[in-house]
């Protein structure tokens, strides 16, 4: 071949004149000869056989050196020097020198092979390295990166034009470029100080690691101060045999490329397997700043990354203690016994492992304790060396599939799939921790809901800060963890939704349909984007993905992933993804931060209402909230709506755990106030279909919030529900306390209802005070009262004692307080005169801070139950419901309840007026101006089994007629749902 001439790409292929005058200087002074072409025939008839190098690119005296072979052809003329034979053949699998490495830069960074080159217009993965490689910063061998290079040599000056490649080859012999370290792998300065004689001769050598490597006695140098020959190769006799027998250069060779990987001790005083487990080291591979961790090490000199910040930087230091209580775990649980042995199992579990014995461990210690059903625990392993491979040894009934290599997380669940036998199957990683009840909440979930396929965990990180709540799919294919670094018990990583996807560490799916869809793509293997794609494929099989915060997985995450370069995996497969499921993504969001609150649940069509209360709403506060609580859930769960519960007044404390008492999918906002409420509604700038307002004295609290966030309230329409009219309260008090100069009631309507005017509709509680509000807004007003499903159990009359009194007391002006004090002072000493005195009133009920019923409850017939967090048992125990408030609005929700649970009730006549039901027939009532003849009615109803069974089963059908759940359902679709008139429509999701 002429270099002159070449096809090839001419950096490498070509005669450099200019460089070769350089680098033999005696040439053109001995002589005399300085133009191009006369530089070049002096090559070609004198310095090829002098074994001159025609260019930088290419080492003549290295090439020879490292491929002996090719001598005899240079001496029987069938080639005239190295470089020939290398543009004639050798470029296809050899290399050029001691920096470029063709096979290791094919396989490794381009992943292509020499054939899949040629189309591309490229020879050999040198020119692709010269062409693209060297300035992507690609490493061009296990002795040339350019990034550590930089990183290692920040004083390194070089065009830009050319790149440091270039540069570096250059100038790579000049006395201040030979000690510069060029790889993780090899010390050029420790080498010259460790072996004298090679600095001695450096000009022969021109470079330290062009002499390590062609060396004639190979297995007398040690790289750097970590690796030593002797010792590998009496600690590995495997290895000195095949160095012996000419399959390596050195031992140091097999280390490089499998050693290290297996943990292999380089040295006496390097304990590589240690090192490799701290999460320092696990962090800085998994974000690809060293190839390995013995990469590491060395570069290092056995420190850990960023030593100086460890003491700061919390997730490391977490990770550490994670790893040391996993073994200190791991101790004790081989003390004990292990056992998932089992016939029909409820659930099968595949957990992939590659080493990490204490990990699997502490992962299966949890497995167990919180769920003792049945399992089948399939474990797959991929080629482990340590404790993992005696595995069965220490735990009783699993089955373990052995793989001859590392397939990794996608191919080993695929292959545990093939065995699974039961329903579901949950993909589980050996890196976590399980919360107790998280198996149990996901089985239920899928259990109860057909729509989902799928069900995901709140994943928390060792720092306990979220890994994610759920995931999100944006439109270009990438993916995030919602709320990730975020609190676990932030109301937003506390309700269930269905999401994009769920991560892989914890995933548990039907059976059926993952066996069904083939179980992961191998497009993606060997992982990253496997889990994503399998959620998009079960969710266009029309299931949800579900995220549930009851499942609570410790994660360490990245304890078992790969140490291949994470990020160039990631961004292969995000292409995949994208490219797999076009369509799928082209209907998510943009990936923009206001953006994030609606991408966070896959429900598009899904309408969205903020519900505004004083407090939150929970049903064992009473006065109102009880039917508050009864909205969301219809909206909730009979309508699919998302609905967020936002209190004027917070809790004074966060809770524990999540209010079980609201439906697990509503979004209670626990930890935020009315002070908070415009930052909230802005940061959720059009996110909310409708604002649903608890009580008319909100309305006055709200108004400059609704004003101020106009923009960001655009179609959004604002409902009041008044719950009940406190003008009605405050002047029935007035009344019965003889109050003087009582204001005229209109008037006190209309201050009452004076900062409504943005309101778009309004709800009442019952017929009578819708056409008040009406008479004042000149509006038409919903009613929506109570909903309520009878169930008549509990014990018979003759098994039930005692009255029962049930009502919360926030305040001292509170119709129960009244009630209470009444009941004292003027009917209980004339039930006296019938009734026993071991017959007792006992009073349930929520009570302010500054509330103390001793009081005024001073007859020995009352007993104080205080808040009840479920009356049920209540309602079923006792005789007689009693109900005397003298003034009121609205209806009490108590009465609905008492009736719903089978409990007769003796009222006033003001609650029997307001609940609308027949006096004598549904209930007992005595007017609440007398005493004695209130006394006669709880008498009369106590003690009467024939009046008490009507009573009980006339309230029943009263509540099967006028409380229905469905009714209830429908009544809020029609008040939410926008007259036509009005743009756009509120279209209800079915619930899951």
């Amino acid at each position: 071949m002429s270099a002159e001439n070449s096809d090839l790409k001419p950096d490498w292929a070509s005669f450099d004149a200019a460089w070769y005058k350089k680098r033999y200087a005696f040439v053109p002074g001995l002589l005399g000869i300085h133009h191009d072409g006369e530089i070049f025939d002096f090559y070609r008839e004198f310095g090829e056989s002098l074994g001159h190098s025609p260019n930088m690119f290419f080492d003549e005296d290295w090439y020879r050196a490292v491929y002996p072979d090719i001598l005899p052809l240079i001496g029987s003329g069938e080639f005239r020097s190295g470089f020939e034979h290398y543009c004639a053949t050798g470029f296809r699998d050899r290399n050029p020198n001691c920096f470029f490495d063709e096979k290791f830069y094919c396989q490794t960074e381009l992943c292509m092979s020499f054939e899949e080159l040629a189309p591309h217009g490229l020879h050999n993965g040198y020119d692709h390295y010269l062409r693209y490689g060297a300035q992507e910063g690609r490493d061009a061998s296990l002795f040339y990166s350019i990034k550590l290079f930089l990183r290692e040599n920040p004083d390194f000056l070089y065009d830009r034009d050319k790149g440091v490649f270039v540069a570096f080859l250059e100038n790579f012999m000049d006395p201040g470029c030979i000690d510069r370290r060029t790889s993780p792998y090899f010390d050029p300065a420790w080498y010259i100080r460790a072996y004298p004689e090679v600095s001695e001769h450096m000009d022969a050598w021109q470079h330290p690691l062009r002499h390590y490597l062609i060396n004639q006695t190979p297995t007398a140098f040690d790289p750097n101060p970590f690796f030593s020959e002797k010792f590998y190769a009496r600690t590995n006799p495997d290895v000195e045999t095949v160095v012996h027998d000419g399959y390596y250069r050195n031992t140091y060779e097999h280390f490089v490329k499998y050693g290290q990987y297996e943990f292999r001790r380089p040295s006496p005083r390097v304990d590589l397997e240690t090192y490799a487990t701290d999460p320092a080291i696990t962090d800085a591979i998994g974000k690809s700043r060293y190839p390995s961790p013995f990469a590491a090490y060395a570069v290092l000199y056995g420190k850990l990354p960023e030593s100086e910040n460890q003491d700061r930087n919390p997730e490391l230091i977490c990770k550490r203690a994670y790893r040391h209580l996993a073994e200190v775990r791991t101790s004790a649980i081989l003390n004990t016994s292990l056992d998932f042995s089992c016939d029909v199992p409820d659930l099968s579990v595949v957990m992939v492992v590659h080493d990490q014995f204490a990990f699997t461990m502490t992962a299966l210690a949890s497995l167990r304790a919180t769920y003792p059903g049945a399992i089948q625990f399939i474990l797959v392993d991929g080629a482990s060396t340590d404790e993992t491979t005696r595995i069965e040894d220490h735990v009783m009934g699993i089955e373990v599939l052995r793989l001859p290599e590392n397939s990794g997380f996608l191919i080993g669940s695929n292959l545990g799939l093939d065995k699974v036998a039961a329903p579901y199957v949950l993909f589980l990683n050996n890196d976590v921790e399980l919360m107790p009840g998280a198996i149990d909440a996901a089985l239920r979930r899928l259990r109860l809901e057909e729509r989902t396929g799928a069900v995901g965990a709140k994943l928390v990180r060792t720092t306990g800060v979220l890994q994610e709540a759920g995931s999100i799919i944006w439109n270009d294919g990438t993916t995030s963890g919602y709320l990730r670094d975020a609190s676990p018990h932030l109301p937003e990583a506390n309700f269930v939704r269905p999401v994009d996807f769920c991560s892989g560490a914890f995933l548990m799916l039907r059976t059926e349909i993952v066996k069904e869809i083939g179980g992961f793509d191998p497009l993606f293997s060997p992982a990253y984007y496997e889990e994503t794609d399998l959620c998009v494929q079960i969710r266009e099989r029309g299931y949800d993905i579900v995220y549930d915060p009851d499942v609570v997985i410790l994660h360490y995450e990245f304890g078992s992933g790969h140490q291949e370069n994470i990020d160039a995996v990631i961004g292969r497969n995000i292409g995949k993804f994208f490219h797999k499921n076009r369509e799928y993504v082209a209907t998510r969001y943009e990936r923009t931060g206001q953006n994030l609150i609606r991408a966070r649940s896959s429900r598009r069509e899904q309408k969205r209402v903020l519900f505004i209360e004083d407090y939150l709403p929970q049903p064992h506060i009473g006065a109102g909230f009880p039917r508050s609580n009864d909205i969301v859930h219809a909206m909730v769960d009979g309508l699919g709506l998302h609905v967020t519960v936002y209190p004027i007044f917070p809790p004074r404390s966060a809770p524990m755990e999540r209010y079980r008492d609201f439906p697990d999918r509503a979004e209670i906002i626990w930890d935020r106030c009315l002070g908070e409420l415009e930052a909230f509604l802005r940061a959720r700038s059009g996110y909310y279909d409708v604002i649903w307002i608890g009580r008319i004295h909100n309305a006055a609290r709200l108004r400059p919030v609704i004003t101020a966030c106009q923009p960001d309230l655009t179609g959004c329409r604002i409902i009041l529900d008044t719950e009940a009219i406190a003008t009605l309260r405050q002047h029935g008090r007035m009344r019965i306390m003889e109050e003087a100069d009582i204001p005229a009631q209109e008037d006190m309507l209309r201050h009452e209802f004076h900062a409504t005017d943005f309101v778009d509709r309004f709800v009442a509680v019952r017929k009578a005070e819708a056409d008040l509000i009406s008479s004042i807004t000149r509006q038409d007003v919903f009613v929506l009262g109570h909903m309520k499903t009878p169930r008549p159990e509990g014990l018979s009359f003759t098994e039930r004692r005692h009255f029962l009194f049930v009502g919360a007391i926030q305040n001292l002006e509170s119709p129960n307080w009244d009630a209470l004090a009444w009941l004292n002072d003027h009917v209980v000493p004339y039930l006296d005169n019938f009734l026993p005195t071991d017959i007792r009133i006992r009073v349930a009920g929520y009570l302010g801070t500054d509330i103390d019923l001793s009081r005024i409850l001073t007859h020995p017939r009352f007993e104080l139950l205080g808040a009840v967090s479920d009356l049920a048992s209540l309602y079923e125990t006792h005789r007689v419901f009693i109900a005397p408030s003298r003034f009121a609005a609205g209806i009490p929700y108590k009465l609905h309840e008492a009736a719903a649970h089978g409990l007769p009730i003796v009222a006033t006549d003001l609650l029997s007026e307001q609940v609308g039901w027949e006096a004598g027939s549904d209930l007992a009532s005595a007017p609440q101006t007398q005493p004695m003849a209130f006394a006669g009615e709880m008498h009369r109803i106590y003690t009467d089994e024939k009046s008490w069974t009507r009573l009980r089963r006339n309230a029943l059908h009263r509540i099967f007629l006028e409380n229905r759940p469905g009714d209830y359902k429908d009544r809020i679709h029609e008040i939410l749902t926008p007259r036509q008139k009005d743009a756009g429509d509120i279209t209800m999701d079915e619930p899951s």
